[in-house]
C-alpha cells in the first residue's frame, strides 16, 4: 500500500469515527430529551443510530464486505502520477510519420497524411461523461479511443502538433453542456475546420 493510499485510508477512518460519534450523539440526545410521543423523535431517533452503528462497524471492522471502503472513489492522483500518466505513449508508439496500435489484435501503423477525419464526442455515464476521439484513415482504418485509454493525453497533443488547425481548446468546448453527446468533428482533411 503506498503512501498515499494509507493516508487516504486513515483519513476515511478518521470520518466515519468522527460520523459515528455523532450519530451516536444525536441518538443520544433524541432519547434524552425529546419527546417520545412524536414519529419524528422516533424517525431522527432511528436514522442517526443506525447511520452510527454502520459508521462505526465499517470503523472497527474495516476490511467487511458488508460496507466496502469503494476504495476508487477515495483514491487522487499525485503530481507525480498524474506528469507520469500525462507523459506516457500508453498504447501508441510514434514516429516522424505517424504511430502504430493495435487494432483488433493487429498491429497498425497510421502515417500522418492517412488521417481523414476526427470526431470528438461525450458518452454519458450517469455520474460523468467520458470523451471520446473517433479516427478515419484512409484504407478503411479507424478506432476510437477515450479519455480513459492509456496515451490519451499525448495522442492529444501529437494530433495538435500535426493538424495547427485543430481547436486548441476542443477537450474544453465538448465538456459544455454536461450529459449531452456534443459531436464535433474537429479536423477534416477536405474541410477547412477549426
Amino acid at each position: 500500500m503506498s503512501k498515499t493510499d494509507k493516508n487516504i485510508e486513515l483519513n476515511r477512518k478518521t470520518s466515519d469515527l468522527i460520523a459515528g460519534i455523532l450519530c451516536s450523539g444525536f441518538s443520544i440526545v433524541g432519547i434524552t430529551i425529546m419527546d417520545k410521543s412524536e414519529l419524528i423523535t422516533w424517525v431522527t431517533i432511528g436514522f442517526f443510530g443506525i447511520g452510527a452503528i454502520l459508521l462505526l462497524f465499517r470503523y472497527f471492522n474495516p476490511n467487511s464486505r458488508f460496507l466496502p471502503k469503494q476504495k476508487e472513489y477515495y483514491k487522487k492522483l499525485s503530481d507525480e502520477e498524474f506528469i507520469e500518466l500525462y507523459d506516457s505513449n500508453g498504447i501508441f508508439t510514434y514516429d516522424k510519420n505517424g504511430f502504430e496500435l493495435q487494432i483488433e489484435q493487429k498491429l497498425t501503423q497510421i502515417e500522418w497524411n492517412e488521417i481523414e477525419k476526427l470526431t470528438a464526442y461525450k458518452v454519458d455515464l450517469f455520474a460523468t461523461d467520458e470523451i471520446r476521439l473517433f479516427l478515419k484513415a484512409e484504407n478503411g482504418k479507424q478506432f476510437e479511443i477515450s479519455e480513459s485509454t492509456e496515451g490519451w493525453f499525448q495522442f492529444n497533443e501529437k494530433i495538435k502538433e500535426q493538424f495547427p488547425e485543430i481547436n486548441k481548446s476542443w477537450e474544453i468546448d465538448i465538456t459544455v453542456p454536461a450529459f449531452e453527446r456534443k459531436e464535433t468533428e474537429i479536423y477534416n482533411r477536405n474541410k477547412n475546420v477549426g
